[in-house]
């Protein structure tokens, strides 16, 4: 749900972003989440923008409403998924963080979340939202898609008008190819949107009961009345991550932990032989 001239494109939520940050003077303030995708953090401090970074706790909507109030930040950039332990962001907050602080730009990126529900662009409290297609899109590298709102264009702190900031977004070449493999996912998936999203979220219920039957999730993800599909589990020394792999189960090493995600293509008998392998990785251990 965006306008036409709402969607722009590039090769990364990396290089997109960056373009956005050229265009801003470099007098605007930053706010983000220290854990969150280090592109995000490493970009602002590139272009020398001021960049205050929030320490992560359990509740990330309050830690981010108390650094807006105390901070007083020109721009708020926080993943709707935070990549390293699937920590979903409640939606209505960032629109009624929106209503309650209109004159701040908040800029999403969508890359671990995009493609796995319906997302209201033009509803949602984002001004801006980015996201790379090889994730939930299954679109391959190369290809990354920027939602703009034009409230985005009137913020003060702007170098340039809608036409030049848009131009600069899509210099020069971009993969004709890779986006054809994204129109192709996106065409699928919004005919299959409802059972890819009711399915995945099942098998993810699945998987956090084990999870917290087996206590190896941090708690602060059981206190939170909704998850996406990632789980990280603690593995230090990556001897799970090694275990797993071994054993055919992909994971990912992210921070200090063990990243597993689910996906609608997943079924309860590979979570029952995950929870098995796991299981068996722990008996070695003691």
């Amino acid at each position: 749900n965006a306008q036409n001239d709402d969607v722009l494109f590039s090769n990364s939520f990396t290089s997109g972003f960056n373009k956005l940050l050229s265009n801003i003077d470099k007098k605007a303030k930053f706010l983000c989440i220290k854990r969150d995708y280090p592109s995000i953090s490493k970009s602002i401090k590139n272009f020398n923008f001021k960049l205050v970074e929030l320490g992560y706790m359990e509740n990330i909507e309050n830690l981010i409403l108390r650094g807006v109030i105390k901070h007083k930040p020109n721009v708020l950039v926080v993943s709707i998924v935070q990549y390293i332990d699937g920590l979903k962001l409640n939606l209505d907050f960032i629109k009624k963080l929106k209503q309650q602080f209109s004159d701040l730009i908040i800029i999403g990126d969508g890359t671990q979340y995009c493609g796995s529900e319906k997302f209201d662009f033009d509803q949602s409290g984002f001004d801006a939202v980015i996201f790379s297609g090889y994730k939930w899109l299954f679109s391959g590298y190369g290809n990354a898609v920027i939602l703009i709102k034009n409230f985005y264009y009137e913020f003060d702190y702007n170098k340039n008008d809608k036409e030049l900031i848009n131009n600069s977004i899509e210099a020069g070449h971009l993969d004709l190819f890779s986006f054809g493999s994204l129109k192709f996912s996106i065409s699928l998936i919004n005919k299959q949107i409802d059972y890819i999203s009711s399915e995945t979220k099942r098998l993810s219920k699945i998987m956090l009961g084990g999870l917290k039957d087996r206590k190896l999730l941090d708690s602060k993800i059981f206190s939170r009345q909704t998850h996406s599909s990632i789980f990280n589990i603690d593995d230090k020394d990556g001897k799970l991550h090694s275990f797993l792999i071994e054993n055919n189960i992909q994971t990912s090493q992210r921070g200090n932990g063990c990243r597993v995600s689910l996906a609608f293509y997943n079924t309860e008998n590979e979570i029952k032989y995950f929870f098995k392998v796991l299981d068996n990785f722990s008996t070695r251990q003691l």
